[in-house]
């Protein structure tokens, strides 16, 4: 009797150690399963973290992309009206090609400057002669001078005339005697591309004509196209050369059929 209770309790051992090994089996077997799932949870959320950081960075990057175009194509513009401003007394003449400035006209070179400081200094400060002309000092001419050619040439300062009204040239006050005269007329500058390397600049400039005056830029029937360049020098882009562009004015089919 008493070996079959002692069966029967052996049995009954063994069939609750057989339940808590199972038990443990699950156990094991659901914590392994909770952090294979937590594991690929983990990976998700990184993988998706990645692709999101790359997402964001590709979005930045065209944002910057598309800013830096835009100040660029702004910063373009804003160039090309200062060169406007800048070459529009010299555009005026239609100066003839050159390769070094010593062989541009020098006549056109100074009356260019002259009128460049008219235009943009207040006469009204400077003393008068005694004929109530104000005197232009040469070394005011000279500044608008340089700001286009450096100080690679110098202007040889002297009396000139310029559309049938005299400028002369005051020894004594190193200075030119104003006349009043209506501003002169002729072509108007539109630059419409500027290439820049480290050293060189190349404005490919439209001639505007009629002009009703130099600063009557923007308006206009475009004539021809001249190629203005710049090298620098001592930190400053100079004028050294203008050239024949090889862009040319498109001609409509009824300017050729009227030429015809």
């Amino acid at each position: 009797m008493s070996t079959k209770k002692d069966t029967q309790l052996d049995f009954e051992k063994e069939m609750i150690e057989i339940e808590q090994a199972e038990k443990e089996r699950k156990k094991t077997y659901s914590t392994d399963s909770e952090k294979a799932k937590n594991k690929a949870v983990t990976r998700r959320i990184v993988t998706g973290g990645i692709f999101c950081f790359f997402a964001l960075l590709g979005v930045i990057s065209l944002i910057s992309g598309i800013f830096n175009t835009g100040m660029k194509i702004l910063d373009n513009e804003e160039q090309k009206q200062e060169y406007n401003a800048l070459l529009a007394p010299l555009v005026m003449y239609d100066p003839l090609p050159f390769e070094t400035p010593d062989q541009a006209d020098q006549k056109v070179l100074l009356a260019s400057s002259v009128w460049a400081a008219i235009m943009n200094e207040d006469m009204t400060m400077y003393e008068t002669d005694e004929y109530g002309q104000p005197l232009l000092p040469a070394i005011d001419v000279d500044k608008y001078f340089a700001k286009i050619f450096g100080t690679q040439i110098s202007l040889t300062h002297a009396t000139f005339s310029d559309q049938d009204v005299e400028f002369v040239f005051n020894e004594e006050k190193k200075a030119y005697a104003i006349p009043a005269t209506n501003f002169p007329t002729g072509f108007a500058p539109q630059v419409e591309k500027i290439k820049t390397s480290f050293s060189e600049k190349t404005l490919t400039v439209g001639y505007l004509s009629p002009s009703q005056s130099w600063a009557d830029t923007g308006s206009g029937t475009l004539s021809k196209y001249m190629d203005y360049i710049f090298e620098k020098q001592d930190g400053q882009f100079c004028l050294v050369a203008v050239r024949e562009s090889s862009m040319k004015v498109e001609v409509t089919q009824s300017s050729e059929t009227t030429q015809q």
